[in-house]
């Protein structure tokens, strides 16, 4: 390496560390008009820019260092990772398969490998990628999570439960897989042991606030209102916007005998959701239309009513 170009390259490494990055890539660019294959300077200049949030440019400097490392599994590592980000599933792939030639078993590209086949909705494929990262490290708590959460989005909850088992097994502070735990066992109609889990998930993380809308729904579910809208009223204070966690509002005040207070509810879903979410439109219209009929309102009601059999005036 020229000693000029390393004096540099020294000098761009103290300026990275005080985060002082403009300095530091001034004088990598020194050292690479000196030295313009030189690998430490390359790896700099792609990391920095990775860090400032330009990742095109990281990208192409980490490419320049593969060339020069063309053994090292230094420059497929971090180009996984960049362009799985960027949403460059084929290149992403493309680095996985030449990282595999250099390292077998490493654990970044076929962890990888299954986000994108997860996305690709290849989701038997994906859990096979997960299980073969598990026969190599049985405690790759990541793995186990991923997994969890495709078995669960697949509705195979015991499947699902085995997973998050072993990785509180592994990980007893885990918030959010007493989280995930919760949740599934709250699908399956466990309630108790749905609330025992998703209570442990907020003791080990008071900011878990996705666990206060499952225990208001669980609580719904239960009969006990008034807790119910104690734990809903939490998780909309962080979330206001979920028109879901609205609904379970409403239907309390609609038990509730609050019908005011009901319908407020479920005029603000109709009016505010999107597309996406036209059944939960269509149920807050029904539970109006129900509402106007215990009220007497019957022609309201057969108004609601022939308006969502016309759907095109939903």
């Amino acid at each position: 390496m020229n000693r000029t170009a390393l004096d540099y390259v020294i000098k761009a490494f103290k300026y990275a560390d005080e985060g002082k990055f403009k300095e530091a890539l001034e004088n990598i660019n020194k050292a690479l008009s000196l030295d313009p294959n030189n690998d430490l300077a390359l790896y700099l200049k792609a990391a920095i820019l990775r860090i400032m949030g330009d990742v095109e440019n990281s990208i192409k400097y980490f490419e320049e260092l593969k060339k020069e490392k063309k053994e090292s599994s230094f420059g497929d590592s971090y180009l996984i990772c960049l362009t799985f980000a960027k949403g460059d599933y084929d290149n992403t792939l493309k680095h996985i398969d030449e990282l595999s030639k250099i390292s077998p078993k490493c654990f970044l590209s076929q962890f990888h490998k299954g986000l994108i086949l997860i996305e690709r909705g290849m989701y038997e494929e994906a859990l096979k990628c997960f299980d073969e990262l598990l026969s190599i490290n049985n405690n790759f708590t990541s793995a186990w999570r991923q997994k969890a959460m495709l078995l669960e989005n697949l509705n195979r909850f015991e499947e699902a439960l085995k997973c998050l088992d072993k990785l509180i097994e592994i990980n007893e502070k885990d918030a959010y897989a007493w989280y995930l735990r919760g949740r599934i066992l709250k699908k399956l109609g466990r309630f108790k042991e749905a609330l025992e889990s998703l209570h442990r998930a907020i003791e080990l993380d008071k900011t878990w606030i996705l666990a206060y809308k499952d225990i208001g729904h669980i609580m719904l579910n239960t009969g006990n209102y008034k807790k119910a809208l104690i734990y809903l009223n939490k998780y909309l204070k962080k979330y206001p916007r979920d028109v879901e966690a609205k609904f379970y509002k409403g239907i309390i005040y609609e038990l509730l005998e609050l019908y005011d207070k009901a319908l407020k509810i479920y005029d603000e879903i109709i009016s505010e959701t999107n597309e996406d979410n036209i059944l939960l439109v269509i149920d807050a219209l029904i539970h109006k239309a129900k509402i106007y009929e215990k009220l007497g309102k019957i022609e309201e009601a057969i108004k609601i009513y022939n308006k969502i059999l016309d759907n095109n005036k939903i």
